[in-house]
């Protein structure tokens, strides 16, 4: 049997959430399922899945059903259903299921927008939109991130090929009146303008307000 969402650290479970959401309910599809035990040797039904393809999952092992998002947001103790059998201790009271008006899958559902059922389905749906946006959020800063340092990098490399051409130290630059190159800084900074105009508008208002 599967933990409860409650046994979690709190900090936790909405990542274990999203885990089971992105494999979605347990439906197994098999050639027979057994028979109940009681009088009425009735089983459960393959065809289900398809009415309710969102929700509903089957136990092989316990030869009962759950509600799944029910199960990912109740809370301990799981009375705000009015029952427990969706979440825990399972269903397998075949013979209610196909009782027309009182059906015990639509019982569950509940009437209103607002039963609880309705809204662990949107808890669902919103705690999903949440992630989809922190990764695009995420992969947009990365990629953000990347073209800086390829800006960066190509840079160095065009400055580091001009002190190479021009026989100059990587660190420091001679500024004295017998020099013969006293405009390395601003011939490195014409270097980047094949990279970026950015960084070559960057280095030079930093070589203006040094001079001004």
């Amino acid at each position: 049997m599967r933990p409860m969402i409650w046994k979690f650290p709190p900090n936790k479970r909405d990542e274990i959430r999203q885990a089971y959401i992105k494999v979605g309910p347990n439906q197994p599809i098999l050639d027979n399922y057994p028979f109940s035990s009681d009088k009425s040797h009735r089983r459960f039904q393959a065809s289900w899945f398809k009415l309710f393809p969102s929700w509903l999952e089957y136990s092989i092992e316990d030869d009962a059903i759950y509600c799944f998002p029910c199960f990912l947001f109740a809370k301990e103790p799981s009375i705000n259903t009015g029952s427990n059998a969706f979440i825990e201790n399972g269903f397998r009271n075949w013979k209610k299921v196909n009782s027309e008006k009182e059906c015990a899958l639509l019982n569950h559902i509940g009437k209103g927008p607002n039963s609880f059922h309705h809204n662990v389905l949107k808890s669902c749906d919103d705690l999903m939109k949440q992630s989809q946006y922190i990764d695009r959020l995420f992969h947009k800063q990365t990629s953000e991130e990347i073209e800086k340092n390829r800006i960066r990098l190509g840079a160095s490399i065009d400055c580091i090929r001009w002190l190479t051409f021009q026989s100059c130290a990587y660190r420091g630059h001679d500024k004295s009146q017998s020099s013969c190159n006293r405009g390395v800084k601003g011939m490195m900074v014409l270097a980047t303008c094949g990279v970026s105009g950015m960084v070559c508008k960057l280095c030079f208002l930093k070589i203006l307000h040094k001079h001004t």
